[in-house]
């Protein structure tokens, strides 16, 4: 198994501090459809992206693949755009940080059984 690194960055603070994490990836990044994060239940994983306008667009792709996690072995990665990863109900249609279902993150290590891949 081959490994390269992926480089997380979130430059948008209206969400999320913003970072620049480099991991070592084992395989390439996937399509994610949902998180269950801390037996919480799946949530829809959905990148925030800051388009060059100004404008957010709260629907872009969210992206997972495993990395090596120097405390736990192997995790999960799930990531979303340069503003940060949202995870929220289906049914939300921007992020509200007031509400308690929805999670805005730079990035969260998981397990694998804690995902679903976009088919």
């Amino acid at each position: 198994m081959s490994s390269a690194f992926l480089t997380v960055e979130v430059d948008d603070a209206t969400f999320t501090e913003p970072v620049q994490l480099t991991f070592r990836r084992l395989e390439p990044p996937q399509r994610v459809h949902t998180v269950d994060l801390d037996g919480a239940g799946p949530r829809r994983a959905r990148g925030l992206q800051r388009r060059s306008d100004g404008s957010l667009d709260a629907d872009a792709p969210a992206w997972a693949c495993p990395v090596e996690d120097s405390g736990a072995g192997v995790s999960w990665l799930v990531y979303g755009g340069n503003a940060g990863l949202w995870l929220a109900p289906a049914t939300a249609s921007e992020p509200d940080l007031e509400d308690s279902a929805q999670v805005v993150e730079t990035y969260v290590l998981v397990d694998r059984g804690d995902i679903i891949l976009a088919e």
